[in-house]
């Protein structure tokens, strides 16, 4: 029997114990980097597997990296889980309609990422072991993937040296072999230190918010100074203040947060960028008497697109064919679409050429500058106009389509590792491919030395709903 026939056949044969994981991930939704549920279920599940599991690396606790085989190539899946705030939805209803109020929801089908490449991965075990082949499977947990904080921080510490290729995976909707790039992100909180006073002396005091408002002026004016990226792939620099101190208007306030995020064409102005950003930061506490400390909560490098993977993407995804929809997953897409205002246009199954193009942010870009990358996309939403980090993306990635999506990605994921396995061939000239785009550029994180993940952030948050 065919190799690859074998592969379908095991993961048809299989999918229910990955795809109970995955349900259980939807029902108890988890934010970034608060991920506990999740990875006990998917470190369970790869040892059931017979994976060997480390848990817990780069000092992520919610992280984890499974190996299995022996020899080259070594083959790289990926793994996502967390969750995202305020998307709980009933995924039995096609309006908006939260299992609870603000409650976290998977609106953007992690559920779905988590278990699907370890389909995929334990696909391949299987036929490793049955045909005696040659080769090293690895999946990287990477928690945290709202905020781009696990993979930069797994790089850092090495864990993605010696790999020969990463296949990654996304609901999308689009179906599409990949060849995307992204632009290179930061993540950075300035926390302002000042003097407290009465508002009716406050000539006794030293405004932290003052300082922090100073420095959004000069954000607004560093801006215009910042070089443009495309309309598929924009320079952005955004801010916030998730802390101001205190609330009354007569105490002048000692402590004030502003939290900056950029996203730039590549890692080279990322870096400069960020040097520039800190320079507002340090001018505007000098110019208010105040003090700041930068805690850099991610940094993320551009995509390295891979055609050559891209193009294995698309011609087993051509021979495997895209999910069958079924009249009732058209029905769905459909009311949603109708209840969203856009085009009922349902599920077309159409599958987009692969070809140079950028897509949003992604920390999966971290693998691209070890090893040849591509990112595979199946349509979970019916039509861009649906949106993504919404609660139709929960809905579907709740129900039976969602499974049938990352079945089909498995699949994909599955048949195109074997073919790095037999065809030397094509991971020779994904490797040359990956060594010509980046001619020069060298990985070096965008993370502080001394830079450490905030393993705090939304705990908070998570405590009501757990």
């Amino acid at each position: 029997m065919d190799n690859k026939k074998l592969l379908m056949e095991w993961i048809d044969t299989n999918r229910e114990k990955f795809q109970s994981v995955s349900e259980a991930l939807w029902e108890k939704p988890e934010l970034s980097m608060q991920e506990y549920f999740a990875s006990e279920q998917l470190c369970k599940l790869l040892r059931e597997q017979g994976f060997e599991v480390q848990m817990g690396p780069a000092g992520l606790p919610t992280a984890f990296v499974a190996t299995y085989g022996s020899g080259k190539p070594i083959i790289g899946f990926s793994s996502e889980y967390d969750a995202l705030p305020g998307l709980s939805q009933r995924k039995d209803k096609n309006i908006k309609e939260p299992v609870a109020a603000l409650a976290p929801g998977h609106g953007c089908g992690h559920n779905l990422i988590a278990t699907g490449g370890i389909m995929a991965a334990s696909a391949l075990k299987q036929l490793i072991e049955r045909k005696n082949l040659k080769g090293t499977i690895k999946i990287f947990g990477t928690p945290a993937e709202e905020l781009c904080i696990g993979k930069p921080f797994m790089a850092k510490a090495g864990l993605f040296e010696g790999l020969d290729a990463v296949l990654d995976w996304h609901p999308s909707h689009l179906n599409r072999g990949g060849a995307c790039d992204t632009n290179a992100y930061f993540n950075v909180k300035y926390h302002f230190k000042g003097v407290s006073a009465h508002g009716n002396a406050p000539w006794f005091g030293k405004s932290s918010l003052d300082g922090a408002m100073l420095m959004a002026h000069a954000l607004e004016m560093l801006r215009e100074h910042i070089k443009p990226g495309t309309e598929t792939s924009a320079t952005t620099l955004n801010y916030a203040f998730p802390d101001v101190g205190n609330s009354f208007p007569n105490v002048v306030p000692d402590k004030t947060t502003i939290w900056c995020v950029g996203r730039m064409k590549d890692a080279e102005l990322a870096a400069d960028v960020m040097k520039r950003v800190d320079a507002c930061a340090k001018g505007s506490a000098l110019a208010t008497g105040t003090s700041v400390e930068a805690e850099v909560i991610a940094a993320t490098h551009d995509m390295i697109p891979n055609l050559t993977l891209s193009m294995l993407f698309e011609k087993n995804l051509k021979e495997i064919g895209t999910v069958a929809y079924s009249p009732e997953d058209q029905k769905n897409a459909k009311e949603i679409q109708k209840n969203l205002n856009v085009e009922q246009t349902g599920y077309t199954g159409e599958i987009t050429p692969a070809k140079l193009a950028s897509q949003p942010v992604t920390d999966s870009s971290e693998y691209s500058w070890f090893a040849p990358t591509a990112l595979l996309t199946l349509a979970l939403a019916p039509s861009e106009e649906v949106g993504w980090h919404s609660w139709p993306i929960c809905k579907l990635a709740g129900s039976e389509i969602g499974q049938k999506v990352s079945v089909t990605a498995a699949k994909v994921l599955a048949a195109s590792a074997y073919d790095l396995i037999q065809n030397k061939q094509i991971l020779e000239k994904a490797k040359a491919e990956l060594e010509e785009r980046l001619k020069e550029r060298k990985y070096e994180t965008l993370l502080p030395a001394d830079a450490v993940p905030d393993l705090a952030i939304n705990e908070d948050i998570m405590s009501k709903f757990r």
